[in-house]
């Protein structure tokens, strides 16, 4: 599977499209990497109204936003805004905007496309660039004892230089005002071994009238680390970024390196990267699951998933030598081979989907678990498309989401992911059901339920059509030119991961490594899932989104 710059159909016709409206406005649109058009605007300026036209005119959902300190070679700060195409159009569009180095600013398209507000605000704190009209400038990443003149993503920024701490500063939350409402602070410090994110409340009684999140505690700063690594050490990063991701993160940044350099991965390797995949979505949503069940009380539900999480995760050591799937990628194909144990998959994974029916319809059948999830943590679907949900977030809401079916990578696109499209009928009665769908944590349970035995039966259904072959294409690196870039995607249990690379001048190194998981994308709907809700029903609203910190903080 060739990952060159043969354009794709949809490419053409979007590529047509934008060529069109913005005309002039366009400095160049060019097709990179077979599915990504990239659209240089002739000035700054210009970059909300562009940015509209292709989310509002061109049917797409903003999916990243990358900044390139590219200064040093002549070019300013480029920032691309990123939108996918979505229902089965594989198709990226890049708006491109260059900032002249002295100039610090760019036009925020943020009050037009709310999901680009915390984008920005990243940038802002890692780049020093301000987004003007964003109507939030506080910062996001960097906490108040960061000095607030230093940005760590700038080339002439040292990853080894100490900081020095500022005293006297806070962050400022906004105030719910009124008579009776009260602020319950939580965190960043919790119970248990969760990681630190900071939850302030603003109550009336024991319901929520508003909620703040403050995340960024964990910030590694992974991306500022890439650059100082050669590319298999990147792979090793990218799988540690949030570990039960590893799969979907390491498949993601593999795929972009692959795509730089227009490499071929053998069938096999493409196999087993995507039955490894659906081991790891089984495995987390077995866990959420049971995390949902304990959070309504009922122990002995949550006793049972538990029992089938580890049953998989042992199954994972076997396969992998990793219960969390460390080790399956390598850059150009994988370093795991399941030949002599398709056998242990398939029993393993189907007598676990017989046990998990089992389990879920007694799930559903009990109304002390059923009642307190229905209408809880409700997400509406135009609360959903604003913020560009992804994954089971989305899907919950009544927006159709799956990067394995919308932008089919690896073996996804000879596989039918969605049973749902096989007919017209099927369709419809999946439309239907989509609309009905309440975005509330008993819809979050249902998806997942659903997931975990369509994971399953991918996973059979590759295993029985398992090929014989290479498991890895020898010499990408030698494919590679400096400063090409590419996009790599994959869909993590969380929803859809975005992995950004521009090659570094030596080929074996990263100028520029953009992350964007799942996570940061779906953590501004909590804040908007508990409006209304009662604060004893927070755990079960966080954990049925299922976010991760480390994931956000990067």
């Amino acid at each position: 599977m060739m990952s060159g710059d043969v354009e794709h159909a949809g490419a053409v016709k979007y590529r047509a499209a934008v060529l069109r409206k913005l005309g002039r406005k366009a400095r160049s649109v060019r097709t990179l990497n077979g599915n990504e058009i990239h659209v240089t605007l002739a000035g700054k300026e210009d970059a909300p109204d562009a940015c509209h036209f292709v989310s509002d005119e061109l049917k797409t959902k903003l999916a990243t936003v990358i900044c390139t300190d590219e200064c040093q070679q002549g070019r300013g700060f480029v920032v691309r805004y990123v939108f996918g195409k979505e229902n089965g159009e594989d198709v990226f569009i890049f708006v491109t905007v260059n900032i002249d180095a002295a100039e610090q600013s760019f036009p925020s398209v943020a009050l037009r496309i709310p999901a680009a507000a915390l984008f920005e605000r990243e940038i802002k704190d890692m780049f020093g660039l301000v987004p003007e009209g964003n109507p939030d400038t506080r910062p996001l990443v960097l906490h108040e004892h960061w000095p607030g003149d230093v940005h760590p993503l700038r080339k002439d920024f040292d990853g080894r230089t100490k900081v020095g701490r500022v005293e006297g500063r806070e962050y400022p939350f906004g105030k719910v005002e009124g008579e009776g409402v009260c602020e319950i602070p939580v965190g960043p410090v919790h119970a248990g071994i969760i990681e630190p994110g900071h939850f302030r409340f603003s109550v009336l009684g024991e319901n929520i009238v508003n909620l703040e999140t403050r995340l960024f505690y964990t910030h590694k700063g992974i991306e500022k680390l890439a650059e100082t690594m050669n590319l298999d050490k990147v792979l090793l990063l990218s799988e540690r970024i949030s570990g039960d991701e590893a799969v979907a993160n390491s498949t993601a940044y593999c795929q972009a390196i692959e795509k730089a350099a227009r490499a071929e991965v053998p069938r096999r390797a493409l196999q087993t990267r995507a039955v490894c995949a659906e081991m790891e979505r089984i495995y987390n949503h077995l866990g959420t699951l049971a995390g949902m069940v304990t959070d309504v009380a009922f122990s002995y539900g949550a006793a049972r998933l538990n029992i089938l999480k580890e049953r998989m995760m042992r199954l994972n050591e076997q396969v992998a030598g990793s219960r969390l799937l460390f080790g399956v990628n390598r850059i150009g194909g994988v370093g795991i081979d399941l030949k002599g144990k398709e056998k242990l998959v398939m029993d393993t994974t189907s007598s676990v989907l017989e046990d998990f029916n089992r389990v879920v319809s007694l799930l559903r059948n009990k109304s002390s678990v059923v009642d307190r999830l229905r209408n809880t943590g409700s997400i509406a679907r135009k609360v959903a498309g604003d913020l560009a949900l992804v994954g089971v977030a989305a899907r919950c809401a009544g927006i159709d989401d799956d990067t394995r079916r919308d932008h089919p990578y690896g073996i996804y696109g000879e596989l039918d992911i969605d049973k749902h499209h096989d007919t017209p009928q099927h369709l419809m009665e999946y439309e239907v059901e989509m609309q009905k769908r309440r975005g509330d944590a008993l819809s979050r349970f249902d998806v997942r339920a659903e997931e975990v035995v369509n994971s399953a039966g991918i996973i059979v259904r590759i295993i029985n059509n398992l090929h014989d072959g290479e498991l890895v294409v020898p010499d990408v690196r030698d494919r590679l030119e400096p400063y090409r870039h590419a996009l790599g995607y994959a869909e993590s249990h969380r929803g859809q991961t975005m992995h950004w690379v521009m090659i570094g001048e030596n080929r074996d190194s990263l100028f520029r490594y953009k992350v964007r998981t799942a996570s940061f994308v779906n953590w501004p709907a909590i804040e908007q899932a508990v409006l209304s809700d009662i604060v004893p029903d927070f755990p079960i609203v966080n954990k049925s989104l299922d976010l991760s910190y480390s994931g956000n903080d990067l």
